[in-house]
């Protein structure tokens, strides 16, 4: 009987570390850049000019078909379907403390490689950034999560190191005068890079992502021209497409984003409504009247999240990222 638990406990304890087991799933990594692209004439400082390591906790997505005259009689009123998705059970502060990891980790395999890290007052001195820098930059170490710049997406950067980041302005053209970055922040890094200098000049961007748009541009097309809206999304854990760790004029991207199995359950959701439609109307003395109403689908759901999984999950994932897509400019600085 004794020997009987003993195996059961071992059996169970594998089984449940199997079923737990968090994976990269395998990506390549491509170069955007001139065709001769290479470092091997550049000096083997790095100067880290920004790190910002963004979280999507929260996803919306809305469709609307408009309404009006029918082509063979009647009318028909809008239809909106809307989709909100909302990541439950992440702390803040943990997030902070992961990326502050991962810039440590960053640093260190960049170091170990040969590469001095160069002080970011190097930067802030250089004479691009001279025209109306107080207006413009700040010093700026992260200072914990901060909203980032699409719904549902959390901002962090180091709060162990500072970067020259571009101030937010104010657009009195966008919806309640949200910030924005200017122009200036992209058309000065492209200058820089293109100048000869005596550092590398490198800035990353890793986006975290948990849900994506599961119905493509097409569907939607199709769906208004049978006279609803829809929209779909799903589950998909993985560093985004939309990651870039850039080295001069070289941007290293993985195409797919890095997948990373087993953190988040696969769900799908989706909302959809169509239109009133009245074909005959109501004959009122000599008029005939048509009544629609205007219909919308409101779908909005909470999915919930292990804080140990995630957190794990976006470390190898963005470690992974990080380290290969590094390695693609050592490669080519040999």
């Amino acid at each position: 009987m004794k020997n009987h638990l003993i195996i059961t406990t071992i059996i169970l304890f594998i089984s449940t570390s199997f079923s737990f087991a968090q994976s990269v799933q395998e990506f390549k990594v491509k170069t955007l850049g001139p065709a001769n692209l290479n470092y091997r004439k550049s000096p083997k400082r790095v100067l880290i000019g920004d790190f910002q390591v963004k979280y999507q906790t929260a996803l919306n997505l809305e469709d609307e078909k408009k309404g009006g005259k029918m082509w063979r009689g009647g009318i028909k009123g809008d239809a909106k379907a809307s989709l909100t998705l909302v990541l439950d059970g992440l702390e803040p502060d943990n997030l902070q403390t992961l990326t502050d990891q991962l810039y440590q980790q960053y640093i260190s395999n960049l170091k170990a490689q040969g590469f001095e890290i160069v002080p970011i007052e190097e930067l802030w001195n250089h004479k691009l950034y001279e025209k109306n820098r107080e207006k413009r930059w700040e010093l700026k170490a992260g200072a914990g999560p901060e909203q980032g710049d699409e719904f549902g997406m959390i901002l962090t950067r180091p709060s162990t190191q500072k970067f020259v980041v571009a101030k937010n302005t104010v657009d009195p053209k966008m919806p309640g005068n949200m910030s924005v970055l200017t122009d200036y922040e992209e058309n000065t890094e492209r200058k820089l890079s293109m100048q000869k200098n005596d550092f590398i000049f490198n800035k990353v961007v890793i986006v975290v992502s948990a849900f994506e748009d599961g119905q493509s541009e097409t569907s939607k097309s199709l769906n208004r021209a049978a006279g609803y809206a829809q929209v779909k999304a799903e589950t998909n854990f993985k560093i985004s497409e939309a990651s870039t760790n850039k080295f001069d004029m070289g941007t290293m991207i993985v195409k797919s984003g890095v997948e990373v199995a087993n953190v988040l359950e696969k769900q799908k959701f989706d909302a959809s409504q169509g239109a009133d439609v009245d074909k005959r109307g109501t004959d009122i003395g000599v008029l005939r009247v048509w009544k629609v109403e205007d219909q919308e689908d409101i779908n909005l759901s909470v999915v919930e999240c292990n804080p140990t999984k995630y957190i794990n999950g976006s470390k190898i994932g963005a470690e992974a990222f990080l380290t290969n897509t590094a390695e693609a400019m050592i490669q080519k600085s040999k």
